[in-house]
């Protein structure tokens, strides 16, 4: 009876482990998913999330490596250590061996990335990485590409120590595939090389590429002859890049261009047709702009760099180059209007009849006025006075002694005065319809 009863026992035990092991069996199937199920999935994790997922059971020990994206920042690689910044070799070694470590286990994989980012301040002589980096990039067929390897201080550096970045990875036949799939290159202190690229319609270049940053890039050759392939271009960034032909000119129509910023570029001129441009955003000296014929466009903003008088540029060739913007048009000119009073102030309450008189014109549409750099003087007094008489509807004059009009001028005593001069002068119940406000 006793050999029966364990007997019995023995098959229900192994019935359990048997349905143990099938239950586990069906509950582990994950890594059993398409790959492409499988991206989507740990997409909606981080990537050290995604990586814990390896801890979790044999199976899944390779499973991170569908994980769309891949980001190599120092704040990723590096934590704490990367904020403190007190040890920069210590941490650039530590980078470049932890993100060869990643990129040596993705190189096996034949997963596609949406994303591949490296953040990181590096130079020319890290290249033999950076290779490797940028062309598991290309393998994977990533789709948005960010290679910023600028400084930690903000300055251009110098020229020789940039990496040279490899385009004809990502263009045309070079392409894993034979077509590039790149839709977002950004790039950053990097040099490129378009001498050796080959002649423009040979190849297939970045044709469904949509934005393009270059920030701080050193570029040979004509930029013009990369752009005229990229048919699907819609946003354009060049800020503090180093052209070698100065002038930026592409006589091909960017039908899709919608915005474009050149900022600090140095160009001599600036030449391209893009009739469905609504953005534009240029900071540089006074050179000049042909921008077709963009009847879309909606805001322009134009910094104008070197000091100078740029009232005649601003009125005269501006108007041609922009003729469409319909909402917003921004000039900022390096142009000092402040007048320096190099002698001794002559305070007065004695003001001109005229002054203090009804305007024969009125500006019936100025409403706020802010007077910088007032130190009391009659001058400014019978220009504030004036200003309060002219106007219709003024609602606010604000008058600030505090600022100084130039860096040599440190007389505390001149901005106390002139507080009080405003005071003594200024009859605020004279003008019961503006607040007079004196700092």
């Amino acid at each position: 009876m006793r050999a029966m009863v364990h007997g019995k026992a023995t098959k229900s035990e192994g019935r359990a482990r048997n349905n143990l092991k099938k239950r586990r069996s069906q509950a582990f199937r994950l890594h059993r998913l398409p790959p492409d199920v499988l991206r989507v999935i740990l997409s909606q994790l981080s990537f050290k999330e995604a990586a814990r997922t390896s801890i979790v059971s044999r199976k899944w020990k390779r499973l991170w490596r569908y994980y769309p994206k891949l980001v190599l920042t120092g704040d990723m690689m590096l934590g704490s250590s990367n904020a403190a910044g007190d040890h920069p070799t210590s941490n650039k070694t530590t980078f470049i061996r932890r993100a060869n470590s990643i990129v040596r286990q993705l190189s096996s994989s034949s997963a596609t990335l949406n994303k591949f980012v490296v953040k990181f301040p590096l130079l020319r002589s890290d290249a033999d990485h950076i290779d490797r980096w940028v062309s598991l990039s290309a393998a994977s067929r990533a789709r948005r590409i960010v290679l910023d390897l600028c400084p930690e201080f903000e300055k251009f550096g110098d020229k020789d120590q940039m990496y040279s970045f490899p385009l004809h990875l990502f263009s045309g036949g070079s392409c894993v595939g034979g077509n590039s799939c790149v839709k977002s290159l950004c790039l950053g202190f990097v040099s490129l090389n378009l001498l050796q690229l080959p002649p423009a319609g040979n190849t297939n270049r970045l044709t469904i590429l949509k934005k393009l940053t270059l920030h701080k890039v050193s570029i040979a050759g004509d930029l013009q002859s990369l752009l005229m392939e990229c048919d699907a271009l819609e946003w354009l960034s060049l800020t503090f890049c180093s052209l070698q032909h100065c002038d930026l000119v592409i006589h091909q129509p960017l039908q899709r261009l919608r915005y474009l910023r050149v900022l600090h570029c140095r160009l001599q001129k600036l030449e391209l047709q893009a009739p469905n441009l609504t953005e534009f955003e240029f900071a540089n000296h006074q050179v000049p702009l042909v921008l077709g014929d963009c009847v879309n466009m909606s805001m322009a903003s134009v910094g104008l760099l070197l000091p100078s008088d740029g009232f005649d540029y601003a009125c005269t060739k501006l108007p041609v180059a922009l003729p469409h913007v319909c909402d917003r048009l921004t000039l900022s000119m390096a142009i000092r209007t402040e007048m320096y009073c190099a002698n001794t102030p002559f305070y007065t309450s004695d003001l001109d009849a005229a002054a203090t008189s009804p305007a024969a014109c009125l500006h019936e549409r100025l409403r706020t006025v802010y007077m910088t750099g007032f130190y009391g003087i009659r001058g400014q007094l019978e220009l504030a006075h004036r200003i309060l008489r002219s106007t219709v509807a003024l609602d606010r004059l604000i008058i600030d002694s505090r600022r100084k009009v130039d860096h040599n001028f440190r007389n505390q005593a001149y901005a106390g005065m002139g507080r009080t001069m405003a005071t003594l002068c200024i009859n605020k119940a004279q003008f019961p319809g503006t607040v007079i406000t004196i700092l």
